[in-house]
């Protein structure tokens, strides 16, 4: 009996580790803390660590950080007036002043309400559908995203609070600073820190490009999220409408979940 109950018990193990799909390794990858060796230097003067360093995403998203940080540290100015200048935006909106992409009713670079639909198709059969909905008046805002992704009836959800502070910089570009909570919901519940710096730049009044870059930490783990689209509005009485044709990957430890998408826009 014992030698019965072994066997079965190892076609158990064998059998649930072959069902891991890639959400469950996004899942744990995110939620696995981070070992951070300290650098060591040869007589040389080149590090020996250069083999442990995680990934070209990570080297990015550090990257990113210490350009914020940076920029944080020295144009503190600069990014105050950005704010300035996104809640001028707002007080002088008058569409008839001559103005036309100062602020306008429905301006997708500063919405006063947006509403973002996307769906996704990725790699090892994934699945995944974004909604997110953003209230602002000029400097400030708040958001709530939640992504759900499917693996064959396995589900994953993200979903992220974040308070925006919006900077304007001229009419025609955007860039957000923005911290809030992230939720994982998987195999497991998991609460985290979210930090997102969304930047949007206009080419005319109906395209304009974005990059909405997205880091949480999960229980010590990380999770990286970048999204690349080109948005296109309608004119005249469909200025409100929108669609999105991008590109989306999230990224954590060695496991990577990446697919085109399209979408959904309605901005006011």
């Amino acid at each position: 009996m014992p030698r019965y109950y072994f066997i079965y018990s190892l076609v158990c193990l064998l059998s649930t580790q072959s069902w891991a799909g890639t959400l469950d390794d996004l899942e744990d990858d995110a939620t696995k803390p981070v070992k951070r060796s300290s650098s060591s230097q040869s007589s040389s003067g080149y590090s020996n660590d250069d083999n442990n360093d995680s990934s070209l995403d990570s080297f990015f998203a550090e990257l990113l950080f210490k350009l914020t940080a940076k920029t944080l540290e020295v144009t503190a100015t600069t990014l105050i007036a950005g704010g300035i200048n996104s809640q001028t935006r707002y007080e002088e909106n008058n569409e008839h002043s001559g103005r036309s992409l100062f602020r306008t009713k429905g301006d997708p670079i500063l919405p006063t309400i947006g509403y973002t639909a996307h769906w996704l198709s990725a790699n090892d059969d994934i699945n995944a559908q974004l909604n997110r909905i953003e209230l602002g008046y000029g400097l400030i805002g708040i958001s709530y995203s939640e992504n759900t992704l499917d693996e064959n009836g396995d589900k994953l959800t993200l979903s992220n609070t974040m308070l925006h502070y919006r900077m304007s910089i001229g009419n025609n570009l955007s860039w957000d600073l923005a911290w809030g909570k992230g939720k994982m919901n998987g195999n497991q519940v998991h609460q985290g820190d979210v930090f997102a710096m969304p930047i949007r730049l206009r080419l005319n009044p109906s395209m304009h490009l974005e990059y909405y870059p997205i880091w949480s930490s999960y229980n010590g783990g990380e999770l990286s999220e970048h999204q690349f689209s080109f948005n296109y509005r309608g004119l005249g009485a469909f200025k409100y409408y929108g669609v999105s044709l991008g590109y989306k990957t999230w990224s954590a430890g060695d496991t990577t979940v990446n697919g085109f998408f399209t979408g959904l826009n309605l901005t006011f």
